[in-house]
């Protein structure tokens, strides 16, 4: 391959990558708004238990409260709801992925879990782990 086909790859790499960027945020902001209108909207996001039972589940799925309206919920395809223990703190870092965030989410019994979400509602998935009053 010659190098102008090898910079054609690399421009088409990062247009496609910007795009997918820029389609994720906006879909992330109109998320947020409806959640803002008092819509309850789950957030989108990728789960990694540290320790316990799903020490190994690394999933993609859905955080919604729970079913009273308190603490929350991971919800992924073809598995069962798993209740997040209420109590915990959340500290967020940065990913190696651009445009999104890691949420390290420590139970009151000191189980980690950490939770991947867009920078555009990382703030919101971190009230749903654990609301500030």
């Amino acid at each position: 391959m010659d190098l102008f086909g090898m910079a054609a790859m690399a421009l088409g790499a990062l247009l496609a990558g910007t795009l997918a960027r820029r389609t994720v945020a906006r879909r992330a902001e109109a998320r947020t708004a409806a959640a803002a209108g008092g819509t309850a909207v789950a957030v989108p996001c990728q789960a990694r238990w540290r320790q316990g039972a799903r020490r190994r589940f690394f999933g993609y799925g859905k955080l919604r409260t729970g079913a009273d309206g308190t603490g929350a919920v991971f919800a992924a395809p073809l598995r069962a709801p798993v209740a997040v223990p209420v109590g915990g703190r959340v500290v967020a870092r940065g990913s190696w992925r651009p445009g999104m965030q890691v949420l390290e989410y420590r139970a009151p019994d000191g189980r980690r879990i950490d939770f991947q979400v867009y920078d555009a509602e990382a703030a919101r998935a971190a009230d749903l782990l654990a609301p500030t009053v």
